[in-house]
């Protein structure tokens, strides 16, 4: 009774929307305009025998649209189960699109035809989404249905466009757990835009879900750049009442009004029936990751910027050595620096240096790259353009930690392009409020002399000036910088907010929170393995969200599955609300989890 209340809440109102709708355009007359875009899918009118028959006999069917449609990589989104070794055959005539078996049809057996996304309308490319023809040879149709969601292991967001797997465990030469790697799958589905898929026609048996991000179209998983999501246990798909309406309510509803009036209010109330219909099923919820390479490959060697080479590697570098051939000058040459996680190796070049390196990268005893990588620019004048053309001045490149604004316990800290080999500080001027400092102390924080730190008494409410002049700084190359501002400033406390969060996970273990603004930025993190308060003092105004990772290994950072271990991604959760933190205001917070 509950359902049926509901339902008819739902027509009234379905109604009420239409009605106001169309007095608010008889009341408003507009000269006539192209219309809006055409986003509408092209219909089923007819399908001959209809959908989901049974006793299925000849070798062909048919399917007739409201519109023109083409068919667009039928060949590639195409899947047919149980699978056939010759492909169907294709052919539209007008608005009807004939679908014709080039082998004979096993008997008593439920066929389901995936199209993907391959039928669109001729006009606008508007697909079917997921249309699938399911008809049996034999008496009975199978007819459970499976729904569910893919979404990113790391952030949680739907993931359109992927590739949804069933197996069944009926292959004889190939392990079930291996089907992914190996064979095209049983049953297909994708997921539209919000990440859902559906499945309908499936018979009653367990099945093995995979969910893969296909780069080559190949319906398999083998590419290891793919992403993937599976869950460590069988699907069961369920009964899916048929959506239903009440018909004597619906012609009361749609009496008198015109014929498209009418048919916008039925398809409504269908589309409302079909959801209510498909809540009945149980969803499935996929979590979609990368699996971390296992073999070191280099991804890039290219020149960074000037006198700068950048090797990246595909995963974190442990037994990297590379030798420069052609070249051993008895002088140090360049400097090397790795990345925090040791996938990234900088080369900082020192003049004179030729300008073509011959570079061999080895990982152990194998080779990675024998690359000859040009680390001199070409000059783009020649002749005499070039001979009047003025020569761009270089200048030592820089960046800073802070822009703007500083907190009391935070540090200044200069990062150059090159390794500085001298400070000229008699004419570098520090200002603190009114206090002015000339030739401030500083101090170099890594072995390259890259890092300028300038120790600073950072007070609330207070104002920060550093200038250094032009050519104040010189790289080991003889490079300076050009004349360096940096203004910063501390507010007052009362301008910043206090954010302290109660977090009480059910049971011990080892947890990242992590504090993100509106748009998904890191802006802090904390560890812990137990009820705990964390507190984030000084923070901005704003919009903020929480993050959990469970860390299941204890290595302080996520980590993705892995397929043919079973091991999942680690787990991701997000706290049910954002908050909106204001000046001079501290939230309280208690997550349970």
């Amino acid at each position: 009774m509950k359902l049926q209340s509901f339902f008819r809440k739902v027509l009234l109102f379905s109604l009420v929307v239409l009605m106001v709708a169309a007095l608010f355009r008889c009341a408003n007359v507009m000269a006539p305009t192209g219309g809006p875009k055409d986003v509408t899918p092209p219909k089923i009118v007819e399908a001959v025998p209809p959908n989901h028959s049974t006793g299925f006999t000849g070798n062909k069917f048919s399917l007739t649209f409201d519109e023109y449609v083409q068919l667009k990589e039928i060949g590639k989104q195409l899947l047919v189960s149980p699978p056939m070794l010759k492909p169907p055959d294709f052919r539209i005539r007008k608005k009807t699109l004939i679908v014709r078996f080039n082998e004979p049809l096993k008997p008593n057996t439920t066929y389901s035809v995936f199209f993907g996304d391959a039928i669109q309308d001729v006009d606008e490319g508007n697909p079917l989404h997921n249309f699938t023809y399911v008809f049996s040879t034999g008496k009975k149709i199978d007819s459970l249905s499976l729904r569910g969601k893919v979404v990113d292991a790391r952030d949680l967001k739907p993931v359109d466009g992927v590739f949804v797997m069933l197996y069944k465990n009926d292959n004889d030469t190939v392990p079930f757990d291996s089907l992914p790697l190996r064979v095209k799958p049983y049953y297909l589905s994708k997921t539209d835009k919000n990440g859902k898929f559906f499945f309908n026609g499936l018979a009653d048996t367990s099945y093995l879900i995979f969910a893969l991000k296909d780069q080559n179209y190949s319906l398999t998983y083998d590419q290891p750049g793919e992403d993937i999501a599976f869950l460590d246990s069988l699907v069961t798909p369920q009964y899916r009442p048929k959506p239903h309406i009440d018909t004597v309510l619906l012609d009361s509803l749609t009496k008198g009004l015109p014929s498209d009036s009418a048919q916008m209010i039925s398809d409504s109330l269908w589309k409302v029936a079909d959801s209510l219909a498909n809540s009945k099923l149980t969803p499935y919820q996929l979590y979609l990751f990368k699996e971390t390479p296992k073999v070191q490959q280099i991804e890039e060697i290219s020149l960074a910027r000037l006198n700068t080479i950048r090797f990246v590697f595909r995963i974190p570098a442990k037994n990297i050595t590379i030798h420069s051939l052609h070249y051993h000058p008895e002088n140090v040459w360049y400097r090397s620096e790795w990345t925090k996680n040791r996938d990234t190796l900088f080369w900082y070049l020192r003049i004179p240096h030729p300008d073509t390196l011959d570079l061999l990268v080895m990982n152990g005893k194998d080779t990675l790259e024998n690359k000859s990588l040009r680390v001199v620019p070409r000059r783009g004048l020649t002749g005499r353009k070039r001979k009047h053309h003025k020569k761009k001045v270089v200048y030592l490149s820089w960046k800073a930690n802070h822009d703007g604004n500083i907190k009391p316990g935070e540090k200044l800290v200069l990062t150059f392009g090159q390794p500085v080999e001298k400070i000229i500080d008699d004419s570098i001027l520090l200002v603190q409020n009114k206090d002015s400092v000339w030739h401030p102390a500083y101090s170099f924080l890594d072995d390259l002399h890259r890092k300028v730190y300038f120790p600073m008494k950072i007070k609330d409410e207070s104002s920060y000036k550093l200038i250094i002049p032009d050519s104040s700084v010189i790289d080991w190359n003889g490079f300076y910088n050009k004349k360096i501002v940096i203004v910063l400033r501390a507010k007052p406390l009362k301008d910043y907010g206090e954010i302290n969060v109660k977090v009480q996970p059910k049971q011990t273990g080892h947890y990242i929170f992590k504090l993100l603004d509106a748009k998904g930025n890191l802006i802090a993190v904390r560890y812990f393995a137990s009820p705990t308060t964390l507190h984030f003092v000084r923070m901005n105004p704003g919009k903020y969200r929480f993050k959990i990772i469970f860390d299941t290994n204890g290595n302080k950072k996520w980590d993705p599955g892995n397929y043919l271990q079973k091991k999942l991604p680690e787990k991701v959760i997000y706290f049910g609300k954002t908050i909106q933190l204001r000046a001079n205001w501290d939230m309280n917070e208690t997550w349970k989890f």
